[in-house]
């Protein structure tokens, strides 16, 4: 077995591994982080065989580590250890800021190195069971008619304190993008299977929770017979109230676990990236 960077051919293997074990993700999202980050992906090979994987992505001071997986048949076998050492140990000298959402299973193994528990996040999901809401074409014209290029320069910037555009700009480019912004909150939601929506990034300035509402009502109207699912900040009742409000259920929990100096406004933030 040997750890080497992941290429674009093996993006198939990777979505296939994250099935596998449980993540959602796609091939699209695959390929933007081989894209802007190509350093920082790594996989582990048995021969020709990709049998596991951990990538990151980089943004102006910090760096989010996502997927870190093995396949079920190599697993309790230390490779993943050995891919997040490989990719831990590129990070730290280079980053202020590094984070990760975790299985709560994981929590001793990534404190260990170094990494904080900040706050719980519940994967909530919706599966086209919608309560009545008046939703009409001047909604949907409003939530289109906002200029979404500034708004999410202003509010993410504000969100996570840095310029996190470039891969943002790419992720929410897809064939499958619905978009919406008001003059203080932007949605984004895609397709990432054929039966599944994820909603996210999703972020509205604190203080008004009215135009989250209106952001909920579009993309259920727009969305709203298939499965959706959104990462959401457990921690901010106002967001965890608004999905309970529209009949989401919580799936899962992780926990959001950092290193470094953290300077997220988690108060603003509805859904998280993919």
């Amino acid at each position: 077995m040997f750890i080497g960077w992941l290429k674009y051919r093996d993006v198939p293997n990777v979505v296939e591994i994250a099935n596998s074990v449980g993540w959602l993700s796609d091939g699209f999202h695959l390929n933007l982080m081989l894209k802007h980050s190509p350093h920082l992906c790594y996989g582990a090979y048995a021969g020709d065989e990709l049998i596991g994987a951990v990538l990151a992505l980089e943004f102006e001071n910090s760096a989010m580590i996502k997927y870190l997986m093995v396949k079920p048949t190599y697993q309790k076998q230390g490779i993943g250890k050995r891919l997040f050492e490989t990719l831990v140990h590129v990070l730290k000298p280079e980053y202020e800021h590094i984070y990760l959402h975790a299985n709560p299973k994981l929590q001793n193994f990534f404190e260990s190195y170094g990494f904080e528990k900040k706050i719980e996040v519940g994967r909530y999901l919706n599966v086209g069971k919608v309560p009545p809401f008046h939703f009409n074409n001047a909604h949907a014209k409003e939530l289109e008619g906002t200029n979404f290029d500034a708004v999410i320069q202003k509010i993410d910037h504000e969100t996570f304190g840095e310029y996190r555009l470039a891969f943002l700009e790419d992720e929410m480019e897809r064939n499958s993008s619905l978009r919406f912004a008001l003059s203080n909150g932007f949605q984004h939601s895609s397709v990432i299977s054929a039966r599944n929506i994820y909603l996210g990034p999703w972020q509205v300035e604190n203080g008004h929770e009215e135009e989250a509402v209106k952001l909920m009502k579009g993309v259920l109207y727009f969305r709203g017979l298939r499965r959706i699912y959104a990462d959401i900040p457990l921690n901010q009742p106002h967001v965890v109230s608004l999905y309970e409000s529209f009949h989401f259920k919580k799936e899962e929990t992780f926990y959001h676990m950092a290193i470094g100096k953290e300077h997220i406004k988690f108060e603003n933030i509805y859904a998280f990236s993919l």
